[in-house]
């Protein structure tokens, strides 16, 4: 199943309302986290996502695949979405879905890509929506590829983000978003 209330779970949260009852069945299996700590990360084997909360906003975790996409009968076969998503309640308002990859980074483009056309109409609603891909390997370089090429002009133009890969770890500070790479 696909949650369709993803975006008023979230103002929920953000409003210290959360909902009762959850389209999931269970918000733990969604939420990983939901507050103003300092460092909001997320990790699968050896690759990590790291985000320095340092203007103290608003942030929720939420896992994507299991969590808020959960495949069933409902969900087309096939369906790529990526692995996390952060949303960041600030003065400007930020999402960054983050994939955890190990070396297949054309796929990883292709998860990125399915979560933003599934939720489009939920996060155009933020400022800047950015890419995050953290690979085992190497970073191959993709700047060519058609799909990093479309991925990241969608994210800038229409998204007003951007699309960064790195290799194992990537931390990042919250003011630093928008910068690129």
């Amino acid at each position: 199943m696909i949650c369709n209330q993803v975006q008023a779970c979230a103002a929920g949260e953000v409003a210290g309302k959360p909902q009762a009852k959850c389209a999931n069945h269970n918000r733990k299996e969604c939420i990983v986290s939901s507050d103003k700590r300092s460092r909001v990360k997320c990790e699968e084997r050896t690759k990590k996502y790291l985000l320095e909360n340092t203007m103290r906003n608003h942030v929720i975790s939420y896992k994507m695949d299991g969590g808020i996409i959960r495949m069933d009968r409902s969900v087309p076969e096939g369906t790529c979405k990526c692995d996390y998503l952060f949303l960041v309640h600030g003065a400007e308002s930020h999402a960054v879905l983050v994939e955890l990859k190990g070396i297949n980074v054309a796929h990883a483009l292709k998860q990125l890509q399915g979560t933003l056309t599934l939720f489009q109409n939920f996060l155009g609603k933020f400022s800047h929506v950015h890419g995050r891909i953290v690979v085992t390997s190497s970073t191959p370089d993709l700047k060519a590829s058609p799909d990093y090429v479309n991925l990241a002009r969608m994210l800038r133009q229409k998204f007003h983000g951007n699309l960064k890969i790195a290799e194992r770890q990537m931390g990042e500070r919250d003011v630093d978003l928008d910068k690129s790479s």
